[in-house]
């Protein structure tokens, strides 16, 4: 008897249980999107520098978006605003302006957003802008998770001194010598690797040829899409194709009669 008691109420339990499922799939109010920002190494802010690529006059930021429910096999319309009290940047200005709906691929959990940013202003050497902006719902999908709505994206054209520099290319540092070191050595990043000593030489033999002369190492680098154009004045203006608006000074030494570049605080790029 007490086994069938005990058979009867597990019975019971299971069916209140599938109600309860049944019961919280009907009330599901949809899906939900939300920046998903963590898995990619950011907290709240997307940094970004066009000093990484001087070469563009414009760049595309991908925010990472995720949702929480189904997946379905269509695609869904997602929507964001601008917060004005938490943005600098100037729509038309330092970016593009946002769609009025964007789609989340079908059949798919993750995607990303574009965010086209503008390096024209002159400011952005001095400074950083922000572009905050916020989730808000559509027919589609909803926007419950509250505390993952906003994403803040920071960018400028400055570089920063690396933990490097001092090994490689070593010197004093300014932006438009660490420009000119990328360009030439081509890497981001330099290993500190006592062991790594003739890879550091190799960078700074590559570096030391443009320096030495940016003509020669324009006709050796064609691919790279670089042009350097004589002034009235005698010198000369070294910049990238694309972009003929930025301009690197590359200047005669009155002292030593000898071209160098010239960084944004006037001195000479050894």
């Amino acid at each position: 008897m007490n086994r069938i008691m005990i058979i009867a109420m597990a019975a019971v339990l299971l069916m209140t249980a599938c109600r309860k499922e049944e019961l919280s799939t009907f009330n599901n109010p949809g899906n939900n999107i939300y920046f998903n920002l963590e898995p990619y190494g950011y907290k709240d802010s997307l940094l970004y520098s066009f000093a990484y690529h001087p070469e563009k006059a414009k760049d595309t930021i991908w925010v990472p978006l995720r949702i929480s429910g189904n997946r379905v096999n269509r695609a869904m319309a997602y929507a964001v605003k601008v917060i004005d009290s938490s943005t600098s940047a100037e729509v038309n200005k330092h970016y593009e302006p946002l769609k009025d709906q964007y789609l989340f691929p079908a059949d798919s959990g993750s995607a990303f957003m574009p965010v086209i940013l503008y390096s024209a202003d002159t400011m952005l050497l001095d400074r950083s802008y922000s572009l905050t902006i916020q989730l808000v719902p559509t027919g589609d999908l909803n926007t419950g998770l509250t505390q993952l709505l906003t994403a803040r994206i920071v960018f400028s054209n400055r570089l920063e001194k690396p933990k490097w520099w001092d090994q490689c290319p070593g010197g004093n540092y300014s932006i438009v010598k660490h420009q000119l070191f990328r360009l030439a050595a081509t890497t981001e990043d330099v290993t500190t690797d006592p062991l790594a000593t003739p890879i550091r030489i190799y960078y700074n033999d590559r570096f030391k040829a443009l320096l030495a002369n940016p003509k020669t190492w324009i006709a050796n680098n064609p691919d790279k899409g670089y042009e350097i154009q004589e002034r009235p004045d005698g010198n000369y203006n070294f910049y990238y194709s694309g972009t003929p608006d930025k301009k690197m000074l590359y200047r005669k030494n009155p002292n030593s009669g000898t071209f160098y570049f010239v960084d944004e605080n006037g001195k000479d790029v050894i």
